[in-house]
Order: C-alpha cells, then structure tokens, then sequence
C-alpha cells in the first residue's frame, strides 16, 4: 500500500475513534448506573460511596443504584463487575482492602489491579492509632516505651488477617520492633468493645472518630503525613515517633477492564463534581475521612503504590495467611 495513503488510513481511523469517543461520553448515561459495593451495608466504604451518590445521579442525570454483594473477603462482588458488560452501567466500590487481600493471597484473591480498570477516588482515609482508656498512655512513644516493658504480653486488633489494618499494624511492629500478637476480627465494630474492656491493647483503625468521641477508645496519632483534617488534635506518627511512617487508605470506584475511555472519564468528571459540592465534603469529614478527587491515572497509581508496600511487608515479615 502506498505509505501516504496508509497515513491518512491511520489518521482517519484515530478521529473515527476520537469522534465515537466524543458521541458516547456526549449520550452516556441512558438508564440507571449500578454501584456493587464488596462490603456490608453501613460499613466505612459503603458509607463513603452513598455519599457521592445523590450529587453524581444529579450530574448524570440517570439513577445511581448501591448494591452490597459480600462474600470471599469482596471478590464475589468485584468479580460480578469484573465480568459485567463493559459499558458503564455496572461499576464497583473498591478499597485498600482489596489491595492487602491481593497482595496476601495472589492465587485465591480477585486480580483488582488486572482485573478492573479505575474511575476515581472517593475518600482517602488515615489510619487512627487506639488504645484501650485504662491502658493510661497518652503518646505513641509512651506506648512503645509501655510495649517493651511488657514483651509479648500486649495484642493488636484488625478486621482480618492479610487486611490493611493488619499488615499496617505488622509495618508498625516491624519499625519498633515490638512483640506483639496480632488478633483478627470482624470488622471494627467488633473489636472496639474488645479493646474499650482492655482484651487487646492497640489498633490501627480506618473509622475511629465516633469511638474516640464517645470517650470508648483514645487516640494517639495518624498515619497521615501532615496533620489530619478530620482529627487535627491528633499528630501525625511519622512526624513524632517513627519518623518516615506513614500510609493512607482509599475508596475508589472502578469499571469493568475494556470500558471505553470517553465513558471513564465521564463518570470521572461526575464523580469530582459531586466531590467539590460542600454538602458531600461535610458527609465524608463526620465519616473522618478526606474527599479523594483525582483521575484514574491517580488512583491506579495508588495501587500500584499499596500493592508494593503490602508484598513489601509480607516478604520481609515471612507473613502467611489462610485462605
């Protein structure tokens, strides 16, 4: 074929591709957007993702429809997307939860990284570091110091093994090195009364705020790197007493692999509109958490970044999980 007519081949068939683009972002969505939420209802990601819902239906001018679908620790749901027409009409609710349980259990774990393709942040959460009141510190130093006194005698709450409250908590033991126990439960509600009673010592938790306000849990510090808005009495850990730690969890949504483009950044646009709207900002502040706009290429990076730091962590702590 003569080269300039296969340049003009090529160039046709790009603004072919740039102009269907254009036409489905211009007529998406034409009937309602199912949320499949991997979590139960009422849980910190659930809650985040129905907080964006009403001003993104107002955007899109269709129905947002939250649906929780449990199970396999989020992989039923996530598959269910995974393998839901690419079109935009079905999307997940993900987290660094699915990131951990990735990262702790390649082979039986839903492949979030290959297997879906991102939309955008929803919420970025730091970590609150709890003890028990009647433990009597009031520092993380002031922990570590308690900790060392008593080696081997003290415990950790997460809501389950390989979960990122876990291996934050393994990160935490690793930079200290502290012997303390690990001990699962599920979900944070369930171990708060266990450490307000004193059964378990220290958490790393996602949704502490109402259990420091209600006087049930103390706080020490974040994980965030600066000063958290949401706890801003509360100093920042890897600015007081372990220098350099620091790590924020996230909600995202996320389509099926495959889903056009135009249509991404359609649900991308709506999502960061609903996100600047101060009515959302104030429902995700009470959650404690962050609004987390960004693009997609955002939060796959974040991903990439959560999933290094997890395997990272489970190498050197010759960490093994059931699965």
């Amino acid at each position: 074929m003569n080269p300039w007519i296969s340049g003009i081949t090529a160039v046709t068939a790009v603004g072919i591709a740039f102009m269907t683009g254009t036409c489905i972002a211009a007529t998406f969505p034409q009937k309602p957007i199912r949320i499949i939420v991997p979590t139960a209802v009422g849980g910190p990601s659930d809650l985040c993702v129905r907080a964006v819902t009403d001003a993104m239906q107002a955007e899109l001018g269709q129905p947002l429809i939250v649906e929780n679908v449990t199970g396999a620790t989020g992989n039923i749901g996530l598959e269910r997307v995974a393998n839901a027409p690419a079109d935009g009409y079905t999307i997940a609710q993900a987290s660094a939860a699915n990131t951990a349980n990735l990262a702790a259990r390649p082979k039986a774990s839903f492949d979030i990284a290959g297997g879906l393709k991102p939309i955008g942040r929803v919420c970025v959460a730091a970590f609150t570091f709890v003890v028990p009141p009647k433990l009597g510190v009031k520092t993380v130093e002031e922990f570590i110091r308690y900790a060392k006194a008593n080696p081997g005698k003290l415990s950790y709450g997460s809501i389950g093994h390989g979960s990122s409250q876990h291996l934050v908590g393994e990160m935490f033991a690793a930079m200290t090195g502290l012997d303390i126990t690990h001990v699962p439960y599920r979900g944070e509600s369930a171990a708060a009364p266990d450490m307000a009673a004193g059964r378990i010592q220290m958490m790393f938790m996602a949704g502490a705020k109402p259990f420091i306000d209600g006087g049930l849990l103390v706080g020490l510090a974040t994980t965030n790197r600066d000063t958290w808005r949401p706890m801003p009495s509360l100093p920042p850990i890897g600015k007081t007493a372990l220098p350099g730690f620091t790590y924020n969890g996230w909600n995202g949504l996320m389509a099926p692999k495959g889903t056009p483009d135009a249509i991404v950044r359609r649900l991308n646009e709506a999502l960061n509109r609903a996100l600047a709207s101060a009515k959302v900002r104030a429902t995700i502040h009470v959650l404690g958490n962050e609004p987390g706009p960004g693009t997609p290429d955002d939060l796959a990076r974040q991903i990439r970044d959560d999933l290094s730091k997890f395997k990272k962590i489970i190498d050197e702590r010759r960490l093994t999980f059931p699965e």
